[in-house]
Parts: structure tokens; sequence; C-alpha cells
């Protein structure tokens, strides 16, 4: 993975059984997209403006997340499109100096001009960013 974001793990996030729902990862792996939007791409980028709609999900479960876990949610390109951005994700449980893999999945991205209401290539400017970043010698791992 060549971007980790810390996950907070919050009450509301769990079900019945005292572990992470399902449904929730999706929502987990949108605060680590934005944040490596807002790293790579532009802090204060104005997402009304132009911004990315999910083309696709998909989601591995391997083990269970907890209320008190330390968890990183880690993505990676692995395709740049003309129009969409492929990336790969791993969550893991930071726990006793090992890593323990909770789910791992893919999604497709496809950028989208809101005012004309229709898909837009993907901005040059964001290519080069995101290309810079993914191509970036030995990356510390968190």
């Amino acid at each position: 993975m060549t971007f980790y974001s810390p996950i907070e793990i919050r009450f509301r996030d769990l079900d019945a059984l005292g572990h992470v729902n399902n449904a929730v990862y999706l929502s987990l792996v949108e605060q680590a997209r934005i944040a490596y939007f807002r790293q790579i791409i532009d802090k204060n980028h104005d997402w009304k403006k132009f911004g990315v709609l999910i083309a696709r999900n998909e989601i591995n479960y391997f083990n269970p997340v907890h209320i008190d876990d330390h968890v990183e949610c880690g993505l990676n390109l692995i395709k740049l499109g003309t129009k969409s951005m492929e990336y790969s994700f791993e969550f893991r449980i930071l726990k006793d100096g090992k890593q323990i893999k909770a789910a791992d999945g893919k999604f497709v991205l496809v950028c989208f001009d809101p005012i004309k209401q229709e898909s837009a290539p993907v901005p040059e400017l964001w290519r080069e960013k995101i290309t810079a970043f993914e191509k970036r010698d030995e990356r510390p791992q968190s």
C-alpha cells in the first residue's frame, strides 16, 4: 500500500456482536480516500465543482474489528484510466507489534462534472500528482 490513514472506530460503527458492522467498512474506506485526496490532490478541493463517483466496490472480510482496536486503512492505485481510477485497500489492526489483516478489497472511481452531470476525464493535474505520489521510492509503513 502506498498510503495509510488511521481510522477511528466509533461506538455507532458496531453491531450487536460488538464488532464493526460489515456495511460500515465502505464508509471507513471513504474516510481514507478523502484523506488520500486531501494529501495528494488538494486539501481545499471543492468537490461540488468537480469530483468522483463510486462505480464499483468489492470487499473481503478476514478478522473482526472492535471498538478499542487501533486500525488503519491503506490505499494503493491499481490503474489510472482516462476517466476512472481503480484502487485496492486494506484494513489492518495494529496490536502488540503485529499487523492483523481485517479486510481488503477494491474500488473504482469515475471522475464526474456535477455542472454538466456527466463523467469527465481525470484532470491532468490530478494525474501528475497521483502518478508522482504512487511512484515515490521506498515509502515508510506506519
